[in-house]
């Protein structure tokens, strides 16, 4: 039987998949069945020839390599970790470690250190001022000569603005007397520190019972009016302090005269000069 060579497309009947048992790759044979495209002849895979007509033919046998198997992975799409993955584990979990030794280490040695944290810190003084050191020079006091601060503006006119518990602080010149007159809206108390103890004033925020030692004062007024701080004749170390009781206005009038002492007096005095 003849068969128009246009059927040559069509000359596979079936096909089967086999796995012989001496292929060690598992590669998967393709066995198709074909005929002879001249007389219609079965044909086997191996023949080159049709064994009916002497046609030349191909052999159709085919070998498929299979497609590699990839395991579906489990846990939703996740991998092991990589190495780097694993370092940065281990270095963060040395990190925390370290954290929490350090925590306990500052909890139980250096219960000292966070105590004196939550303390306010208080400026010592080594040799802070003794009652002797504040009693003034016996010598006559000489009548003002110099006005040094009599405004906290720009006007001659314009007072000084003080809050409550707040204060205005000076320096006092040595070899003079000093006159700390004012009038003020609320009561003002004045301090005169030595160096040292305003130190300890100003780091306590105005505690006055951070300040160790003696020191001179006068009460809180209104008005102070012919009162000189002598201390200062001999000793370049003292600051005058203005605390205000409330909220208000100062109108200081402040004025020195020289009266240089011939020898060492107050807290210099006190310190051997």
């Amino acid at each position: 039987m003849n068969l128009p060579r246009s059927n040559l497309q069509k000359r596979v009947l079936r096909c089967a998949n086999i796995v012989p048992d001496n292929n060690p790759l598992g590669r998967v044979v393709m066995m198709i069945q074909s005929y002879c495209p001249n007389c219609g002849t079965v044909l086997s895979q191996e023949a080159s020839f049709c064994p009916h007509c002497g046609v030349k033919v191909t052999p159709l046998t085919q070998t498929a390599q299979p497609s590699p198997y990839n395991p579906p992975s489990s846990g939703h799409g996740q991998q092991k970790p990589h190495g780097h993955e694993l370092y940065k584990v281990a270095i963060g979990t040395l990190f925390l470690l370290l954290a929490v030794l350090g925590a306990a280490w500052f909890a139980t040695g250096n219960l000292n250190l966070i105590r004196s944290s939550l303390t306010p810190y208080r400026y010592q003084l080594s040799n802070p001022p003794n009652y002797q050191s504040i009693q003034p020079p016996n010598n006559i006091t000489p009548s003002p000569q110099f006005v040094t601060w009599n405004a906290c503006g720009t006007s001659l006119n314009s007072g000084c603005n003080v809050t409550a518990n707040g204060w205005l602080e000076g320096t006092i010149p040595d070899t003079y007397d000093y006159f700390p007159s004012f009038t003020s809206t609320v009561s003002i108390r004045i301090y005169f520190f030595t160096l040292g103890q305003f130190v300890q004033f100003a780091t306590c925020n105005g505690d006055i019972s951070c300040v160790s030692g003696y020191y001179d004062s006068y009460p809180s007024t209104t008005s102070l009016q012919n009162q000189a701080f002598k201390l200062a004749e001999g000793c370049a170390d003292y600051v005058s302090v203005f605390v205000a009781s409330g909220n208000g206005v100062m109108h200081p009038n402040v004025a020195v005269a020289r009266n240089p002492a011939p020898y060492p007096t107050g807290y210099c005095a006190q310190i051997g000069g």
